[in-house]
Parts: structure tokens; sequence; C-alpha cells
């Protein structure tokens, strides 16, 4: 159980960072532990505003400053913006309300639902008091074009992944994780890699070998690789 692989435990907040699954990730995760905790879903950017069945309450802080905290998901943002997008809050607005739940999630970049990205300056947005960052890489991005339909932040992305070909590669893939400007670039906490949509034995074989490359510069960052479809999972 993936929850059980993250280990996961209460008190613990959670910045979910990175494209191909974030979203889908902290779905799962909330729901997984929804009916024994008050858990947090916010987010220091924005995001789309979840189905209804995916939380149980909502709390906007510019429309009230009523905090009724119950068990299940509470999805807390500022405002509802006209594109639909739950705006953010600010790292002083959630020091005011973290300590209020059992879990929190926070998703802290945007990626424009594209499979891959590069970071602005001020991105990722990580809590201080984070205490796992959890990285998303997309192994489906293998071999996938290299254009701005595909990657969000593609003059970012390029920068940062040494990339000379024009499609997506392993080493690509490597530098996005390991970069200092990449995925986890203002971590705060453990840092855990979950590479997701593993759904085959040819994308099983990547992840490993993508692996291997990690590994060769840095074992520190805790990896696992599966898919959120299939409710796979396993430790890298």
């Amino acid at each position: 159980m993936l929850k059980k692989l993250l280990e996961i435990k209460e008190k613990d907040i959670i910045t979910v960072v990175g494209a191909g699954g974030k979203t889908s990730l902290i779905t799962y995760l909330t729901k997984e532990f929804s009916s024994d905790y008050k858990v947090l879903l916010t987010t220091t950017t924005k995001i789309y505003l979840p189905k209804k069945s995916d939380y149980n309450n909502i709390i906007l802080i510019d429309e009230s400053n009523t905090l009724i905290i119950n068990k299940g998901i509470t999805l807390c943002g500022k405002y509802i913006n006209k594109e639909k997008k739950v705006v953010g809050l600010n790292f002083n607005e959630l020091d005011n309300i973290l300590n209020k739940f059992d879990i929190s999630f926070i998703e802290g970049d945007g990626s424009k639902r594209k499979k891959l990205k590069g970071w602005r300056e001020d991105e990722p947005l990580v809590h201080p008091m984070t205490t796992k960052n959890i990285g998303i890489v997309d192994i489906s991005s293998f071999n996938m074009d290299i254009n701005n339909e595909n990657i969000h932040r593609l003059d970012k992305f390029l920068s940062i992944c040494g990339n000379y070909t024009d499609k997506v590669n392993l080493e690509n893939l490597k530098n996005i994780i390991l970069n200092k400007d990449g995925l986890f670039k203002n971590s705060v906490g453990e840092k855990i890699l979950f590479i997701n949509k593993v759904d085959d034995r040819f994308k099983e074989v990547l992840a490993k070998d993508l692996i291997k490359l990690i590994r060769k510069e840095d074992d520190s960052i805790k990896i696992i690789y599966g898919s959120l479809i299939k409710n796979y999972y396993t430790k890298g």
C-alpha cells in the first residue's frame, strides 16, 4: 500500500511537486487517511476545484474565518477564481491552520496538466514546516517530443535538463530530479521521488534504469515507483 511505503504518520506535512500525477496522488492519499484523521488539502499556488466527492468540507479564508474542522478532507484556499481554481495560501496563512489538522497535503507548484515542467525562480513553494517533500516524475514522458505542447515552461526545462535532442531521454529525467534547480529545489524534510505511470514491463525497465542513474549520483532520496491508475507500488 502506497501510504505504508511513504511512511506517512500523524502530524506529517506533505508537499507534492512536479508533473504527471500530483493531483491524482494527493486525491488518493487524502482519501486513504480521511476516515481516521482531520486531513488538510491545500496549495501554495492554484489548483482546479476538485470534484465534490474528493473533499468533505471547504474553507475559503477570504470569505470566512470560521474553522470548523472534523474528520475527513478539508479543502482550504483564499477564494475560487473565475477559472474555477482554488487560489492557494501563503506561508503565513498556512502557519495559522496547519496545527489544526492531523495530516496536511500541499500542492507546491503547477504544471498546466503537462507531463513535464521547468521551474521559475520562485518555484516550487515548499512550506518550511514540510516533513515530506514528494516529487513526481511521469515515466511515460520518456521519448516524448520536447516542445511547448508537452512541457510546461520549456525554456526552464531545457536549462535544467541539459537536453540536446528532440526527445526526452532518461538522462534528461535524471537531471530534472537531481539538478539544483529541478524537482527538489527548495526541498524541506525527507525527499521522496515517486515515478508514476509504471504500468507495463517496458516502463518498469525504464524506471529501474532511471533509478540506477540517480543512485550513481545521489543515494539519499527515497524512491517509489508504480501506477496510480493500476494501484501498484514498490520501493525503488
